[in-house]
């Protein structure tokens, strides 16, 4: 046998050995590389399911608000006319209650806002006339007006315009308060009408 022959045995034989040693290690990082992005991948889709729960539980704790609110009025009814005004009031004062609280489980900014606004103009009334409009009227107008907005929400519209009456109610918000401001200084009261928010 050749010496030379056996050279190149063995040199084929260690780049064989060398080939596959290097195809293992290649196959290794190949496995690692897709274990890293399977985990990376679980992990997405686990952060992806959780984010769906969450939208899936406030979008259900948004209905029970909206569902809360047009309930409250059916609870507490308010008559235009003969209802004396202590009823009147305690209506409007367990209404606004519920309002107070559900506005902060909706999540569509411009209906959060009407309902707070609502609430506000509501709480108003609680304690007397707002503008020239009475309790009752606040009442009956803030009723009508959140009927429309919630039907409108639910219908997935636009929010329309307010209502008659209860848009001038809200072009007068400025001028409200401070007939509200003065009527709580008269009363040698220090604290101030908070603006209207959305929490």
């Amino acid at each position: 046998m050749e010496w030379g022959t056996v050279i190149a045995v063995l040199i084929g034989g260690l780049i064989g050995l060398s080939g596959d040693a290097i195809g293992r290690m290649g196959a290794r990082r190949q496995a690692k590389i897709a274990r890293r992005e399977n985990l990376e991948d679980a992990e997405i889709a686990r952060r992806q399911a959780i984010e769906d729960e969450g939208r899936k539980e406030k979008g259900g704790r948004e209905m029970r608000a909206v569902e809360n609110i047009l309930s409250v009025y059916l609870e507490n009814p308010i008559g235009l006319v003969n209802q004396p005004r202590e009823e009147t009031v305690l209506s409007i004062t367990k209404i606004y209650t519920v309002f107070g609280f559900e506005q902060s489980f909706i999540l569509n900014g411009e209906l959060r806002q009407r309902v707070a606004e609502i609430c506000y103009f509501l709480d108003l009334a609680s304690v007397g006339d707002v503008g020239e409009y009475s309790p009752a009227e606040v009442g009956f107008l803030a009723r009508s007006e959140t009927r429309m907005l919630l039907g409108a929400w639910a219908r997935g519209e636009d929010f329309p315009d307010s209502i008659e009456g209860w848009g001038e109610i809200r072009r007068s918000r400025a001028e409200i308060e401070v007939r509200w401001q003065q009527k709580l200084r008269d009363a040698g009261l220090r604290v101030a009408i908070p603006p209207l928010s959305v929490y």
